[in-house]
C-alpha cells in the first residue's frame, strides 16, 4: 500500500503526498531480468481520524537479461487505524505484466486483484522508525515491503526500504518483482499543524479566573490556574485553548508579584526519550505566548515531565487526550 512510509494513524482533511523510485528485477519460470529504476509514487487523504484512502503508482519496467517487462501497478486502498503502531486496508491492485522481448513467448496480463493487508510501524529512537506492510489478494497474489523511515518534522519524512510483489503470469507461472526503494512523503492540512495562537490585540480588560485543581495534585503556595490541550505528536495548543490562553495571561498581569510554574506533560504513545522533548517543546510554546502578550519571562518557571505524571489512563482515546497537557500553576 505504500510509496513511502505507510501511516498508521491520521488527523480528518490531512494529505500525503509520496515520491520515490524503486529498482525492481522480475523472476518467471526460472528466468531472470535486470533491476531498472522506476517512479514510484503516491496519494492519501484521511477521511476521518480513522479513516483514509490512498492511490499508489508503482512502475515494473526492468531490463534485458533473459527477459525485460515494461508494465506498472495501481492500487486503491480504504485503511482504517487500529492505533499507533497499526492499520488494516483492503482495495483494488491493477497489475500490467508487459514484456518487451517476443523471443521468449511471453504473453502480455494485466491482473485486476483484490487485496486486504497489514501496515505496522514501530519506532526504534527519536525521528527513527522501523516499518512492515504486506497484503494477499486474488490472482495468486501477494506483496510486502519493510525498510527505515526518519522523521525530518511533522510534515517530511525519509524512507528506504526493500519491496517484493508476486502474481500470476499464467496458469504454470507466476511472475516476482523485487527490489530496493527510496521515498520522500510531505504531509499537508489536516488540524495537526494547527498554528500557535497568534498574538492578540488587547482585549477588553477580563476578569481573572483562578480554578480549583480539578486532577493536579496541589502544592503549597502554588495555585492551579488552567491546563492547556494538545493534539496526538503536536507541540502547539488546540484552537480551542486560546480562551485559556488568554486568561493565563490576564491572571499574570492582575498579579504582578506571582511567579508561574509551567508543567509539560504527553500521552504515553512514543518513546520515553521523545515524549521527554515532545513536553519540553509544549512547555516552550505557551511560554513565548506569554513573553508575547507582555509576560515576562523572568516570572515564568519551565518543567516538563513527558509521559511520567499522567491525570488519566492512556488505554482510552480520552485519557491520552486528556494527559497531553501543560499545567499552569501560580506561585505566590
Amino acid at each position: 500500500m505504500a510509496s513511502a512510509a505507510p501511516q498508521t494513524e491520521w488527523q480528518q482533511g490531512e494529505w500525503q503526498l509520496d515520491l520515490g523510485a524503486w529498482a525492481p528485477k522480475a523472476k518467471t519460470a526460472g528466468l531472470d531480468s535486470s533491476s531498472k529504476w522506476n517512479f514510484n509514487g503516491g496519494l492519501g487523504y484521511a477521511l476521518s481520524d480513522k479513516w483514509a484512502l490512498r492511490y499508489d503508482y508503482h512502475g515494473l519496467k526492468t531490463k534485458m537479461d533473459d527477459f525485460k517487462t515494461t508494465g506498472n501497478e495501481h492500487e486503491v486502498n480504504l485503511a482504517y487505524s487500529l492505533g499507533k503502531n497499526a492499520a488494516v486496508f483492503a482495495g483494488w491492485n491493477r497489475i500490467g505484466n508487459k514484456f518487451d522481448n517476443s523471443l521468449k513467448g511471453f504473453k502480455d496480463t494485466t491482473n485486476n486483484v483484490a487485496q486486504l493487508g497489514l501496515a505496522t510501524k514501530f519506532d526504534l529512537a527519536k525521528n527513527l522508525a522501523f516499518y512492515a506492510d504486506g497484503a494477499v489478494g486474488t490472482k495468486k497474489t501477494s506483496l510486502w515491503e519493510a525498510g527505515l523511515a526518519y522523521t525530518i518534522n511533522n510534515d517530511w519524512d525519509l524512507n528506504a526500504g526493500y519491496r517484493y510483489l508476486d502474481t500470476k503470469l499464467d496458469e504454470d507461472n507466476n511472475i516476482k518483482y523485487r527490489g530496493f526503494l527510496v521515498g520522500l512523503s510531505y504531509r499537508f492540512g489536516g488540524h495537526k499543524a494547527a498554528p500557535a495562537p497568534a498574538p492578540i490585540p488587547a482585549p477588553e480588560p477580563v476578569a481573572p479566573v483562578v480554578e480549583t485543581p480539578a486532577v493536579p495534585q496541589h502544592v503549597y503556595n502554588d495555585y492551579y490556574v488552567d491546563s492547556i490541550h494538545f493534539a496526538s505528536d503536536v507541540d502547539t495548543p488546540l484552537a480551542s485553548e486560546s480562551q485559556k490562553l488568554q486568561n493565563f495571561v490576564a491572571v499574570a498581569k492582575a498579579h504582578p508579584d506571582s511567579t508561574f510554574k509551567l508543567i509539560g506533560n504527553t500521552d504515553s504513545d512514543a518513546s520515553q526519550a521523545y515524549n521527554e522533548d515532545l513536553s519540553k517543546r509544549r512547555v516552550e510554546n505557551v511560554a513565548k505566548y506569554a513573553e508575547d502578550n507582555g509576560v515576562s519571562g523572568s516570572r515564568l518557571n519551565l518543567n516538563y515531565k513527558g509521559e511520567n505524571t499522567p491525570v488519566a489512563s492512556n488505554a482510552t482515546e480520552q485519557g491520552k487526550a486528556d494527559n497531553r497537557r501543560v499545567d499552569i500553576w501560580e506561585h505566590k
